[in-house]
């Protein structure tokens, strides 16, 4: 069994949206971690989205600062903040594991914390094949239209 889960910056914001394909594996995992109440995003994803909002990559449905308020209370998303032992770990990673310093923090909050990584990003993905990290491939659900 998973002991917790850490949502990926975009995981998050699909799940928090109701975007999130909740299919198979991906709901069977994410309704354990709800259960044991080991859901998890990284304070780093805050960063990102407000700079993705800020550039028009995401937009919401209210005030991001309400967003971030219900978001991390609605369903039970606990955010874990960087600390020394997830700053080094980013060090640990190999050179070529990936350029974004959000995406490193996010790992290395995974495998410090001992979560498995929820993610849609090829290259974590990747690297979770490769033994680094437990990772579970989300999706965002496909739109359908009339």
């Amino acid at each position: 069994m998973i002991s917790g889960v850490l949502l990926d910056t975009h995981s998050w914001v699909w799940l928090q949206n109701d975007q999130l394909d909740m299919r198979g594996a991906v709901r069977q995992t994410l309704q354990d971690a709800l259960d044991r109440d080991a859901l998890f995003a990284c304070s780093i994803s805050m960063l990102e989205i407000a700079n993705a909002a800020r550039r028009g990559r995401m937009s919401f449905d209210r005030s991001l600062a309400d967003w971030f308020k219900i978001s991390q209370r609605n369903p039970g998303v606990r955010l874990i903040d960087i600390s020394p032992e997830i700053a080094l770990d980013t060090m640990k990673l190999p050179s070529a594991f990936h350029g974004d310093p959000g995406d490193r923090i996010i790992a290395a909050t995974a495998r410090v914390n001992g979560l498995t990584l929820c993610t849609h990003d090829r290259d974590l993905l990747r690297f979770g094949k490769q033994g680094l990290m437990r990772t579970l491939k989300v999706n965002k659900k496909r739109e359908l239209h009339a």
